[in-house]
C-alpha cells in the first residue's frame, strides 16, 4: 500500500461514526412532523459522508497496474 492508500484508508475510518451518526438521526427524527426539514437535511449531509467514505475506501483498496515492462514476459 502507498502513503496515499493508508491516508484514505484512515480518514474513510475516521468518517464512518458522523457519517452513521447523521443517517440514525436522521432517520429517527423523520417520524416527528416538526423535525422533518432537520431529519431531510441530516439525511443529505449521512448520504454524502457515506459516499465519500465509499470513494475513500475504493481509493484505499484499488489495485494499480503495473508499470509496462514488469510483467510476465510473453513466451
Amino acid at each position: 500500500m502507498t502513503g496515499g492508500q493508508i491516508a484514505a484508508l484512515i480518514f474513510a475510518l475516521l468518517l464512518l461514526l458522523p457519517g452513521a451518526c447523521f443517517l440514525y438521526v436522521g432517520i429517527g427524527l423523520m417520524g416527528e412532523s416538526h423535525m422533518r426539514v432537520a431529519a431531510e437535511q441530516m439525511l443529505i449531509v449521512g448520504i454524502v459522508i457515506l459516499a465519500l467514505i465509499g470513494f475513500l475506501f475504493w481509493v484505499a483498496f484499488r489495485r494499480r497496474r503495473p508499470p509496462p515492462g514488469t510483467g510476465m514476459l510473453p513466451r
